[in-house]
């Protein structure tokens, strides 16, 4: 059963190749944190469709 992702955000970031400036922009811990925040959040929606579908 195919699953329609509606929106979509894509950030980057450009720098001039200096590695320090990669870093000072999150701590691990706090790209951690944001990786199961995003995933919990994927898996809720991606639940609350397949919910919705099998309700039809």
């Amino acid at each position: 059963m195919p699953i329609e992702i509606k929106e979509l955000l894509i950030r980057a970031a450009v720098s001039n190749g200096n590695p320090q400036q990669l870093n000072s922009s999150g701590s691990t811990s706090d790209i951690l944190r944001l990786k199961k925040q995003i995933t919990k959040e994927v898996t809720e929606s991606v639940l609350k469709t397949l919910k919705q579908k099998s309700e039809r």
